[in-house]
């Protein structure tokens, strides 16, 4: 990437970071500053997990700048715990280490720590971070987006060099579960995340309906009539189409479900909200 823009990129971030006026998007913050001149992260504006990186200024900008030659610059993507696990779940492999990661951040069962990434993953790690200050710094169109790709690039890259974790409760591992489930309630399968996460289904079956008081197939119908609701609010998806993006082959086991939870059918639903707006 051209060193002109990530340099100029970087100035406007710290000069945000600096004046306390940082440009957050809706689930996305950056800031960058120097190391010298602040001793650890700020404090966390809210619901963020943080990734965090200290990379020598020439590394990142691809050039030598005179007076701060030597000197490290510290960015630091603040996301949405919940919407950025979400997104990751579906694509770790159980017994991953970013799959351990994720249940870790998700459960909050660790301080926030420096993990030191080795050569070569390092040069990567500065080109990720790079590219994420000018796509944050210049907010084109998709940037949050992008920002949140880019995010998950450099989660995957860490996740093999952050230490183990101790033994979780089974309450932490069902929060865990619960987040994957609402990731993806249209192909939830007790059988397959009794597999993912250790548990016999009979144990898992008990251990949901012990702690959310409905049983697991109540728990993915509610997300699944949750996120049809949400798709025929924001789209213009045909009921049958919103019916199969929520993992029903046909219609009226559908129409039914929706109807039990909203007291209405869909398309009915559809319009109603729309006189709402």
């Amino acid at each position: 990437m051209d060193g002109a823009r990530v340099a100029a990129a970087l100035r406007q971030i710290m000069d945000e970071t600096g004046r306390r006026e940082p440009r957050a998007g809706r689930h996305v913050l950056m800031l960058a500053w120097f190391e010298d001149e602040l001793d650890g992260l700020p404090p966390n504006p809210g619901d963020f997990d943080i990734i965090s990186a200290s990379v020598p200024l020439p590394k990142i900008v691809g050039e030598r700048e005179e007076a701060d030659d030597c000197r490290k610059v510290v960015l630091a993507l603040y996301f949405r715990t919940k919407r950025f696990v979400q997104s990751l779940m579906p694509i770790a492999d159980e017994g991953s280490p970013l799959f351990r990661m994720l249940t870790a951040t998700v459960t909050k069962s660790h301080p926030v720590r420096r993990v030191s990434t080795p050569d070569p993953d390092s040069e990567l790690m500065s080109d990720l971070f790079a590219a994420a200050a000018v796509t944050y710094a210049e907010r084109r169109d998709g940037w949050e987006q992008v920002v949140e790709a880019l995010g998950v690039a450099i989660t995957a890259l860490v996740s093999p060099v952050v230490p183990e974790e101790g033994t979780r409760s089974a309450d932490e591992v069902l929060a865990v579960i619960l987040q994957d489930i609402a990731a993806s309630p249209e192909s939830a399968s007790l059988a397959d995340l009794a597999r993912r996460y250790s548990y016999s289904t009979t144990y898992l079956s008990e251990l949901i309906h012990e702690r959310c008081g409905m049983t697991f197939t109540e728990l993915v119908t509610r997300q699944r009539m949750e996120r049809a609701a949400m798709l025929l609010r924001a789209t213009s998806l045909p009921v049958r189409e919103v019916a199969r993006q929520v993992g029903y082959a046909g219609t009226s086991n559908f129409y039914r479900a929706f109807r039990a939870q909203y007291g209405c059918g869909p398309a009915e639903w559809r319009n109603a909200d729309s006189r709402r707006e």
